[in-house]
């Protein structure tokens, strides 16, 4: 059983084209059985062949590292790049506008509850595109131009992301009492301004 499992782990990530490792780990074990002193003894000893699996614990298939290579089972090239890249917290500053969530005690949100429960608290966060108007054009040009009294501002004013929909949250203080905070979290998101 233990073979089998094995077997289902190496076919899962060949399947899942993280195969390229399994033949520089072969290669590696291979110069390492070849260098030390006892060699192909304490392979066939252990018996373990090229592949690290022992010709019992390869089934009825009888596949070795050779046959899975020649199969192309085995891929010596990289798999390609994964379709979701990692994240990084930088890459969190720069997305999108979006709903976001945080666990946080009642009693850090500020409000003035005696509480230890914790709640899932929704907020808007993530960047708006600064898409101009017609009317922001128009008006950038006549306040620059003197026309309408006013200031000139250096930096335009850029949307913001902001919630839309909110929802309440209830919780039980430490005293067990209900409150019901109505219009706490945010449970939509937009670009407004």
């Amino acid at each position: 059983m233990r073979v089998l499992l094995k077997l289902i782990l190496v076919l899962f990530y060949v399947q899942r084209g993280e195969g390229h490792f399994l033949p520089s780990l072969i290669d590696h074990k291979q110069e390492t059985e070849s260098s030390s002193h006892n060699g192909d003894e304490s392979a066939e000893a252990s018996g373990l062949g090229a592949s690290g699996l022992g010709a019992s614990e390869l089934g009825a298939s009888g596949l070795g590292a050779s046959e899975l290579g020649a199969s192309g089972l085995l891929a010596s090239e990289p798999s390609p790049a994964p379709l979701v890249p990692a994240r990084s917290r930088r890459s969190a500053l720069n997305s999108p506008c979006g709903l976001r969530s945080v666990l946080i005690q009642v009693r850090h949100l500020g409000l003035g509850y005696d509480s230890d429960e914790t709640v899932l608290f929704k907020y808007c966060s993530g960047t708006c595109p600064h898409a101009r108007n017609n009317h922001d054009l128009t008006l950038s040009n006549l306040l620059q131009s003197g026309v309408l009294p006013g200031e000139v501002r250096e930096h335009h004013h850029t949307p913001c992301c902001r919630p839309t929909l909110h929802e309440d949250i209830a919780f039980l203080d430490n005293s067990h009492r209900w409150h019901k905070v109505e219009k706490l979290s945010a449970a939509g998101c937009s670009c407004v301004g």
